[in-house]
């Protein structure tokens, strides 16, 4: 059973009360999910919203040969698959666990029933979707108006900068073929910009760690890089 101890510390449950929490810890599933274990899939009904308790969570979209593209990783504390509002709406994108996962899931009635009772669960609700649209259409511009070596500038700095602090040495969170799908280009051309990159001072790539060594560079790439001409 799901405490209010341990819900207390998410954002989606910022400045509750105690007893808004403990009416929401009962409706709270915890759930666990082997790496690679789907979530739910595109096409699939959104009927629960979920929290990632541990481990890592891969958002996706899938083509019409069903092949899968990078969306998103959501990390611990972070909440993903909102419940949608009609019953013949059926969701857009799918997740997997990226690795060994524990989310915390609650019905579509009990989550709409807590925006009704609660104007700071509301305002919560409204403050996550104003992050995640504002990211989305970030991304959306990065991906239509800059070069490939400008994505991937600009994907480091955002993977740096998800701290506290700006961090100098990062681990990539997934494979270079999952990094490729994430900024819309293939394999063999991310690794051929990640080599520019390294040659040209601003990263230091060892395996799955890559140290940042000119965040100035990197931010000049980043602005500065436009689209390739087609």
């Amino acid at each position: 059973m799901v405490t209010v101890t341990q819900i207390r510390h998410y954002p989606l449950f910022a400045g509750l009360d105690d007893a808004e929490l403990a009416r929401l810890a009962p409706l709270l599933l915890k759930r666990v999910f082997a790496q690679g274990a789907y979530i739910y899939y595109p096409g699939n009904p959104g009927l629960n919203s979920y929290l990632v308790e541990s481990g890592m969570v891969r958002l996706f979209f899938t083509d019409t040969a069903g092949e899968e593209y990078l969306l998103n990783l959501i990390k611990p504390l972070e909440l993903f698959g909102y419940p949608l509002l009609e019953d013949n709406q059926l969701r857009v994108s799918g997740a997997a666990a990226y690795q060994p996962s524990t989310v915390l899931s609650i019905g579509r009635a009990e989550f709409f029933e807590m925006m009704d009772i609660s104007p700071q669960f509301l305002r919560n609700v409204y403050l996550d979707l104003s992050i995640n649209a504002r990211k989305l259409l970030l991304q959306t511009r990065t991906l239509a108006t800059l070069s490939l070596n400008g994505r991937l500038s600009t994907m480091i700095l955002r993977l740096a900068s998800e701290g506290e602090q700006l961090e100098h040495v990062i681990e990539l969170p997934c494979s270079q073929e999952m990094l490729a799908g994430w900024v819309g280009a293939s394999r063999g051309r991310v690794n051929r910009a990640l080599a520019q990159l390294q040659q040209m001072g601003l990263i230091a790539l060892d395996g799955q760690k890559m140290a940042l060594l000119d965040f100035a560079g990197l931010e000049r790439m980043a602005q500065e890089q436009t689209a390739e001409e087609p």
